[in-house]
């Protein structure tokens, strides 16, 4: 075996991405490094890929530290041919392991693996033709093994070199033939039994020749009538076949049409349904304007109605202070009404007298005030005019506002719904995340009495195939015992038929025809009686234990049944113990989408709960709304307006109505000036009367009140808000909320309306497409029918075939086994002349067999071939250690091996004593230096190396020392390392480890591994 290339992927110290170990081109080289690197690890990984044996025991501790897997590919060359191993070890699910053996063929790799990893092991092993064993005692020299023969006492070696040699065998080899010898003993004891009972059923052949001509005849006789019958059967069949055939085509036929006809409905109906969608599409666009107006109108007036929403509650609270206002004034009012009319009663006879002077008083101070309020009414006019148009302008400029604002508004409400649906989605899968995890942390519960089942339905597997060896033990015992009692059933009708002989009156032997006498003729019917007895009693034994064992046997099965059904659930359980494993592996994804959905719906909540959205939406609206608080808000406008309206008709009326008052002031003032002149005194109490009336008619009271009551009512007016305004909003907004769906009707309309057009024109075109296909299957249903009405005659005529064949098999089946009886009998007794034949030659061969292990029991035995192997190996490898030996000492040391001693008593022993002969004489093996020792240590483990692949049948092309070279001083290195250059025509690769760097400069190619943190490394110099 001669090594190619080894890569390797995180074996022991070596990671991944390690480059390939390519040995071509090398023939002795020196694999070097410092303790620990790695070097002996490159050799474990060799013989791991062969043999899959290393130093340490498990192969997961062959796995690099952190890493799940290993991998070797090992290539090398073996008689002129490629050959490539790849074995690899994975952790996962309680470790898995693979091989693959490959052989170069034409330049490409051929497959050798075998179905399993045994087979493939055996197939390397085999061509290799050495095992781990023997390569490790022979081209592999471990650290610290090189003096292991030597280093034991000299009665020790022998049996070291035993070791060794692997000589052990033998000695199983010897305790196997031992074995064999006392079994085949037990086997001819059996053999014997077999021919008496063989002999006796050879004897019944005859009459079972006879049986069987008889019952050969009458199944002739009937198997020619059965022929005839199957003949009338196929045919009538083979008609009925043809027949049946058409109906699943008939069937499909009837089934494509109503298939057909069902769905040229549905065409049909969808032809309609869209006609109609159509119809109503375009009703709905002809509308079009008359929608899009409504949804202005709509768009406006919840505008305002929102703008109302926001003054309510200001509105209320000035309604409030107003109404305290009002209170107070009232308050006031009912004082002064009490002063007056104290006044009133003091002055009543006056007013009597005077009583139109009041009257006139009043008219008096209600024309002055209404003139002197007119005084600047014209040009009032033209100010009001003026402010009504500048309105009218910016009310137009604020309802362009307000249609830009509601379009904003509805972008940011529509990112808000998306935010928020978007959300809620995240929140949906984040709950399905926990409901998952959780049912999967469950499955852990779930697995572990899986598990236990599992390891439970193995026991009973155990137990199951036990109980079907005893089964199987049981059904032999049985059929044996069974048959002892028909042997024993034989024996007895024999001695009864030479019974019956015996009881004519003659005393002549009814056997032989010699003259017995009385008495002889009493002696043997008294034997004959005296063996049917001891036959009864055997019978009754054998009997009795045979249905003792029958009812063991019934036993054994229902227990059989019952663990067989238990064992049928093992299927089950390792199906769901791989679902769980699997869901267990699907957390890690979980935890992680879990993680992700949180996150998500986090950062969504924020920008929800922030309104961190659409912000350069929301700018925008903010500029709307600032250059719509600078115009003033629609209502305000609007009822500005109004007030302007109504102020300038009122004076515009007023100034129509200014030549009459100051008519009617000159008539009143004419009559008071006659009753000034009438009655003085009266005109003097009538004046305070007056102006009480005239503080309470001008409400010229409570004045503080009054004017803050104007601030209030001036407040309410400037808010433009009241109750009506708002319920007139709100009214307006539902009365107009129709045009929002009408605005989705249209926009849906106007889509559906190309829809319909396009899918009108495909239904139509299928529509007709069905009407052919109809008519077609209609005309291939009607001939199909036709055929179909011979199929009842062809039934009629198959059932009495059928009849007919079932009596003629019926009558063969008697027939027939009638004839396999009586062939079963004659075979029986061929068998046994056949059997008792071979019981025979059994005999013989056991009897020679036994006599040849009981031979092979001395020869395996120590002093047999072992000795014999020892005696032989010595000199091959006396000769072979001399040679090398020589060439490490300059011919200075030479070696011998002794066997035998002489003892004390003056006889011999064994032993295998090592002398050195030297310079300075003839020594034990125990009184040379370190130095010295090494030599001779190295020289015999070289020669034990070639002996053992001699001996396995391989080539030893390959030689690896892995050995300390520290005990050899400076010459001692040199001529150890002349001594492997000198050996190297024996081998095609020397592989030597060290980390002496004087012994690594002596090498001409140098391996050197290093140790890094990324595992170990090696480079070729």
């Amino acid at each position: 075996m001669i090594p190619r290339k080894l890569l390797l992927r995180n074996f022991m110290c070596y990671r991944e991405d390690v480059p390939p170990l390519e040995f071509d081109g090398i023939g002795i080289a020196c694999l070097s490094g410092e303790n620990g690197a790695g070097k002996s690890a490159l050799l474990d990984a060799l013989t791991w890929a062969l043999w899959g044996e290393a130093r340490l025991r498990s192969d997961d501790e062959l796995i690099a530290l952190g890493a799940q897997e290993m991998e070797v590919d090992f290539t090398f060359a073996l008689d002129g041919q490629d050959y490539r191993v790849i074995r690899k070890r994975s952790k996962v699910k309680r470790g898995q392991s693979w091989l693959d053996f490959q052989v170069r063929h034409n330049g490409s790799w051929k497959v050798l693996t075998g179905a399993t990893l045994r087979e493939t092991q055996k197939t390397i092993t085999s061509t290799l033709h050495m095992g781990y064993e023997t390569f490790t005692n022979s081209a592999f020299l471990r650290q610290g093994r090189a003096d292991e023969f030597t280093r034991k006492e000299p009665g020790r070696r022998k049996q070291v070199l035993a070791d060794i040699l692997g000589l052990d065998v033998y000695d199983t080899l010897e305790g196997g033939a031992k074995e064999k010898a006392k079994d085949i003993d037990g086997q001819l004891r059996v053999v014997e039994g077999q021919m008496t009972e063989l002999e006796r059923h050879a004897n019944q052949r005859e009459m079972y020749e006879q049986m069987v001509v008889v019952a050969e005849e009458k199944v002739h006789r009937v198997n020619e009538s059965f022929n005839e019958a199957e003949q009338l059967f196929n045919e009538a069949n083979e008609r009925v076949t043809s027949l049946e055939f058409l109906k699943p085509q008939r069937d499909d036929y009837q089934k494509r049409r109503q298939s057909l006809q069902e769905s040229r409905i549905t065409v049909a109906q969808k032809i309609a349904e869209n006609q109609r969608a159509l119809e109503a599409a375009q009703k709905v666009v002809a509308r079009r304007d008359e929608i899009l107006a409504g949804v202005a109108q709509l768009r406006a007036a919840e505008t305002e109605r929102d703008r109302l929403g926001h003054l309510q509650a200001a509105y209320n609270t000035l309604v409030e202070r107003r109404q305290g206002y009002i209170d107070s004034i009232k308050d006031e009012r009912r004082r002064l009404e009490g002063e007056l009319s104290k006044v009133e009663n003091a002055v009543k006879h006056l007013q009597e007298r005077a009583n139109q002077r009041p009257r006139l008083e009043a008219n008096i101070a209600r024309l002055s005030e209404q003139l002197s309020s007119t005084s600047n009414l014209q040009s009032e006019l033209a100010i009001a005019r003026s402010k009504h148009s500048e309105l009218v302008e910016r009310s137009h400029t604020v309802g362009k506002l307000q249609v830009e604002r509601s379009d904003l508004q509805k972008k940011i409400d529509l990112k808000h719904d998306s935010l928020v649906a978007s959300r809620e989605e995240t929140k949906r899968r984040l709950r399905e995340t926990d409901e998952r995890l959780k049912k999967i942390e469950g499955s852990r519960t779930t697995l572990e009495q899986a598990v236990r089942e599992r390891t439970q339905l193995e026991e009973e597997r155990k137990k199951l195939e036990m109980l079907r060896q005893e089964e199987q033990f049981a059904r032999e015992q049985i059929g044996a015992l069974r048959a002892q009692c028909e042997t024993i059933k034989l024996q007895g009708d024999d001695i009864n038929k030479k019974l019956a002989l015996l009881t004519d009156d003659t005393t002549i032997c009814p056997l032989c025809g010699n003259e017995l006498g009385d008495d002889g003729i009493a002696h043997i019917e008294a034997k004959y009686t005296e063996e049917r007895q001891l036959l009864r009693q055997n019978y009754s034994g054998a009997k009795s234990q045979a249905d003792e064992s029958e009812e063991r046997l019934q036993t054994m099965q229902e227990e059989i049944q019952q663990i067989e059904r238990k064992y049928a659930a093992l299927t089950n359980v390792i199906g769901r113990i791989a679902r769980l494993e699997g869901e267990l592996e699907e957390v890690e994804d979980l935890r992680r989408r879990h993680e992700e959905y949180r996150r998500t719906h986090d950062e969504l909540n924020l920008q929800v709960v922030k309104g961190d959205y659409e912000l350069p939406v929301r700018a925008e609206l903010s500029r709307v709304d600032a250059q719509i608080r600078a115009l003033g808000e629609p209502q305000g406008l609007q009822r500005e307006m109004q007030r302007l309206s109504t102020r300038i008709k009122t004076l515009e009326g007023r100034t129509n109505e200014l030549a009459d008052l100051q008519a009617q002031l000159k008539f009143d003032q004419q009559e008071i000036e006659r009753v000034e002149q009438d009655a003085p005194e009266l005109y003097e109490q009538q004046g305070f009367i007056t102006q009480f009336r005239q503080t309470l008619d001008m409400d010229d009271y409570a004045h503080d009140h009054r004017v803050a009551l104007l601030r209030v009512e001036a407040e309410l007016q400037e808010l433009g808000y009241t109750p009506e305004l708002h319920q007139s909003a709100n009214a307006q907004c539902m009365d107009l909320s129709i045009w929002y769906r009408e605005e989705t009707s249209l926009q849906g309309a106007e889509y559906r309306m190309t829809e319909v057009q396009k899918r009108l024109g495909e239904d139509e075109t299928l529509l007709q497409q069905y009407d052919n296909d109809i008519t077609r299957l209609n005309d291939q249903l009607d001939e199909l029918e036709e055929k179909l009405r011979m199929l009842a005659p062809a039934f009629r005529q198959r059932d009495e075939a059928t009849q007919a064949l079932r009596e003629q098999r019926e009558s063969l089946k008697v027939a027939q086994r009638d004839l396999i009886e009586k062939e079963t009998g004659l075979k029986q007794a061929l068998e046994s002349a056949e059997k008792l034949k071979h019981c025979e030659k059994e005999h013989k061969r056991l009897t020679k067999r036994k006599g040849l292990f009981d031979e092979l029991t001395k020869a395996f035995g120590k002093k047999g071939i072992q000795a014999m192997l020892i005696e032989t190996a010595i000199p091959e490898i006396e000769r072979e250690a001399n040679q090398l030996l020589s060439q490490m000492t300059d011919n200075q040391m030479h070696l011998t091996f002794e066997t035998q001693r002489g003892t004390k008593k003056g006889d011999t022993s064994e032993t295998l004593q090592i002398k050195i002969a030297d310079a300075l004489g003839t020594r034990d093996y125990d009184a040379y230096s370190g130095g010295e020792s090494f030599r001779v240590d190295f020289a015999i483990r070289i020669a034990l190396a070639k002996l053992l692949a001699r001996r396995a049948g391989a080539r030893l092309e390959t030689l690896v020392i892995d050995e300390g070279f520290g005990s050899q001083d400076a010459r001692g290195r040199e001529r150890l390392v002349e001594a492997i250059t000198s050996v190297q025509r024996d081998f095609r690769h020397i592989l030597v480890v060290t980390h002496i760097q004087e012994l690594k400069d002596m090498f001409p190619v140098q391996i050197e591994v290093t140790k890094t943190d990324q595992g170990s490394l090696w480079t070729i110099a």
